[in-house]
């Protein structure tokens, strides 16, 4: 798969998870009219990332949830990030045998068919 399709479906996959997280904390605070979003019935549907903008409308008491829910989707990041950096560098495993994939010789020769005794 191209770099570029593997990068956008990457992010198409962090934008996924914001989302779920910024639903997440409007369902916690019960989907207040004051947090904005489209209303569908009695939930709303909220941009991924706009709980951000949510941290000054609440109590000091419940920021850290908003405060969780940015190191959350940070981490999502990174961790997609770091999957990226993974495919950049490719597949290092050591092969064996003919490339990766070993004939009946080639694992005779390793001593894995006789229990480990050549």
């Amino acid at each position: 798969m191209p770099y570029l399709l593997r990068f956008g479906a990457l992010l198409l996959v962090w934008f996924a998870a914001v989302f779920a997280i910024t639903e997440l904390t409007g369902w916690l605070f019960a989907w207040p009219a004051v947090f904005g979003g489209w209303r569908a019935g009695p939930i709303a549907l909220y941009w991924p990332g706009q709980f951000l903008g949510w941290r000054g409308l609440l109590a000091p008491g419940h920021r850290w949830i908003v405060d969780g829910a940015a190191v959350v989707s940070g981490l999502c990041a990174l961790a997609l990030a770091a999957r990226v950096v993974l495919d950049l560098r490719g597949t290092r495993r050591p092969g064996f045998g003919a490339g990766r994939w070993a004939d009946r010789a080639a694992v005779r020769r390793s001593g894995l068919l006789d229990g480990g005794r050549r």
